[in-house]
């Protein structure tokens, strides 16, 4: 049966950790950018706007294309956050300069 998670990009990383001690690495993982709590209807309606394609692309592709597609979906992201104070999804980050800042003060002490 064809599923997909859909959750916040914040939740990412941790979604697909889950997904890996399962042993369903390859899990549609559908990001929405977070957050959602406090978010008025019509900004909830825009966010989901803009995944609804990759939802139904999830939902229907073939198990090849999407385990292709999904398998490594936010490993970057857990990896280089935890290393640099960094957001990411894939290959595209935005750094935190001031976690990053903190990272460094708390090392040189």
């Amino acid at each position: 049966m064809p599923c997909a998670v859909v959750c916040s990009d914040e939740f990412g990383p941790l979604a697909r950790a889950e997904s890996q001690v399962l042993g369903i690495s390859d899990l549609p993982l559908i990001a929405i950018p977070h957050p959602l709590a406090g978010n008025d209807a019509a900004l909830v309606k825009l966010k989901a706007a803009a995944i609804v394609d990759e939802i139904e692309r999830a939902l229907t592709d073939s198990i090849e294309l999407l385990s292709e597609r999904y398998e490594g979906r936010f490993l970057q992201l857990t990896e280089r956050r935890l290393a640099r104070g960094a957001m990411c999804i894939d290959d595209v980050c935005a750094v935190d300069g001031a976690l990053n800042a903190s990272l460094l003060s708390a090392a040189s002490k």
